[in-house]
């Protein structure tokens, strides 16, 4: 819940109920062995869904495709949480944030800012970014819980990660293959981030991709063969 089209209650958005919903469909509707594949914040979602689907009756998920994933590595040198917060303080934080956040949804979902948006995240072959893309991501800010859920997500996932792709990658100890199909031009979560997670997990492959923060629409054909031959080596097809 919470993206594109689909509905937009105002629940507590966070990276579990995306995790869980990803396994509850794998379960429910699939039934059988399966490769997860997510681009973005959808790709931490199919981290997190490989990393878990051993906690299930049955491990369903058998590799995990990662374009230019989203997640945070922890900071060796990060200070530590505070353990007493002022009341106060937090309550002005939370409503400076909220203004600020409500300010940047108006001004974010006017279809020329749209546009520039997308056209930074495509560097490579913007042809993609028409009339009709923009209007897919504008179309959904038109929901009356929009806004709200807007800033639900934004907080909740922003502000401080609750789970780490280190801890990720250990928890599944090599257990499963990864592919990183990754756009190398991406301006957002950039090739470091892949050279991370390969440095991490030993069990993974690379295949770059000459595009941007959306590889997959960028460059569908390279993406799609990257993903088929990994898809069918998994399989043993």
């Amino acid at each position: 819940p919470g993206w594109g089209r689909s509905k937009k209650p105002l629940e507590d958005y966070s990276a579990e109920v995306w995790r869980d919903q990803a396994l509850d469909f794998i379960e429910q509707v699939i039934q059988k062995p399966t490769v997860v594949a997510g681009n973005s914040l959808g790709g931490f979602t199919s981290l997190y869904a490989a990393a878990h689907a051993s906690d299930r009756e049955e491990d369903l998920i058998k590799g995990c495709v990662l374009l230019n994933a989203a997640g945070r590595f922890r900071d060796p040198d990060a200070p530590p949480d505070a353990e007493e917060k002022n009341e106060l303080v937090e309550k002005v934080k939370e409503w400076v944030q909220r203004l600020v956040i409500s300010a940047s949804f108006i001004y974010t979902k006017r279809p020329a800012r749209i546009e520039q948006v997308l056209k930074q995240v495509y560097p490579v072959n913007d042809a993609n970014v028409d009339d009709e893309l923009v209007e897919s991501i504008r179309f959904p800010s038109l929901d009356p819980n929009a806004a709200e859920v807007f800033y639900r997500v934004i907080t909740k996932n922003g502000g401080g990660a609750a789970v780490f792709v280190d801890d990720l990658l250990a928890r599944l100890d090599n257990s499963k293959p990864l592919l990183l199909a990754w756009g190398e031009s991406d301006p957002w979560i950039r090739p470091a981030a892949a050279d991370k997670i390969q440095a991490l997990y030993s069990n993974s492959r690379r295949v770059s991709i000459d595009a941007g923060h959306c590889p997959h629409d960028e460059a569908p054909e390279a993406v799609n063969r990257a993903i088929r031959e990994f898809a069918n080596e998994v399989h043993g097809v």
